[in-house]
């Protein structure tokens, strides 16, 4: 269920959709995409509701909420990044961050950023129509970062110079 309603009645109306489904065989199981934790609550409330298996959210050095992990983890629910490579885009700053760790590795700034969001305890999902995109993002369970390299990366989208190259991005689109 993505981008969910403005009120818990509606949230529930319609999660029961979803719910509706499953029980259908339609598919195998449910989650959920940019809700706060407030909003998985409205699910949550009802104690025979279908627990999301996952919240979908923006999450990369770049772009992250702190304490999502945290909170969906309270839960029982997993967060998956979506987008975590910005379209091809980091940001200038997390770019950057990720390329120096990278070097140090012999990794690139996506393969950094990729093991930085299972470091902090989140998942996640990417597309690309080239093989050997794909294959460089499922090279990254031989190295580890260390804890100070996760706070470098953690650190960035909450600094004003993060917060500034997250907005370049919008106003200046990759390839744009």
């Amino acid at each position: 269920l993505d981008y969910p309603a403005k009120d818990c009645e509606t949230i529930r109306g319609q999660w029961k959709a979803f719910e509706e489904m499953k029980a259908a065989k339609q598919t195998k199981s449910l989650a959920v995409s940019n809700f706060s934790p407030e909003q998985l609550d409205c699910i949550l409330a009802d104690p025979d509701a279908t627990k999301p298996v996952l919240n979908q959210l923006p999450y990369s050095p770049k772009n992250y909420d702190a304490k999502a992990v945290e909170e969906n983890g309270k839960r029982g629910i997993l967060v998956q990044a979506w987008g975590p490579l910005g379209s091809g885009s980091l940001g200038i700053s997390a770019s950057s961050a990720c390329e120096e760790i990278g070097q140090k590795y012999g990794k690139s700034a996506a393969q950094v950023a990729l093991r930085w969001i299972l470091q902090t305890g989140a998942t996640f999902t990417t597309q690309s129509k080239k093989k050997e995109h794909m294959e460089e993002n499922l090279n990254i369970f031989d190295f580890e970062l260390s804890q100070e390299e996760v706070n470098k990366l953690s650190d960035i989208s909450q600094s004003m110079t993060g917060k500034l190259s997250a907005a370049a991005d919008i106003i200046i689109p990759v390839g744009g």
